[in-house]
């Protein structure tokens, strides 16, 4: 009998507890209220009661990682020197990264580094890439004429 007495006094103090933490965890920015939970055994009543203190407050946000910088307005467009081999097309796309021009992060480009070299090289001739890496209005016109008609880019 005692041995059930404080098994049942144990599941009482782990739901409780857990029930605290969920409710500390709520996330609605207001205090957490008091958990109270009673269990009736057999012999005596076990009542734990848990009052969780307030969550940490979120941690303040760092400076934004370094960018490369995108050229001036009006920049100069860079050549790019096509290539089959793929670690040669991955260095130029690194060095297209560098100058702010090519930027996967705002046009999506294939996987393999040849296609998305042969893309930006293609993207680039016809006027569709801006000197940040993102699209030139006239970008954004031929993607959404592409997605319309189903036709490639």
């Amino acid at each position: 009998m005692q041995r059930r007495i404080r098994r049942t006094a144990l599941v009482v103090m782990l739901a409780g507890t857990a029930q605290a933490v969920l409710a500390a965890c709520g996330g609605n920015g207001s205090p957490a209220p008091a958990v109270t939970a009673t269990v009736t055994a057999p012999a005596p009543t076990v009542t734990v009661t848990a009052t969780p203190t307030a969550p940490a407050p979120p941690p303040t946000p760092s400076a934004p990682a370094a960018r490369p910088t995108a050229p001036p307005q009006g920049a100069e467009r860079p050549t790019v020197e096509l290539t089959g081999d793929p670690a040669a097309a991955g260095k130029e796309l690194d060095r297209l990264k560098k100058t702010g021009w090519w930027n996967p992060n705002k046009i999506e480009y294939a996987d393999d580094p040849v296609t998305a070299l042969q893309q930006f090289d293609r993207w680039l001739s016809k006027g569709y890439i801006a000197p940040g890496g993102a699209w030139t209005p006239a970008g954004v016109a031929a993607v959404r004429a592409a997605n319309e008609s189903g036709e490639e880019l």
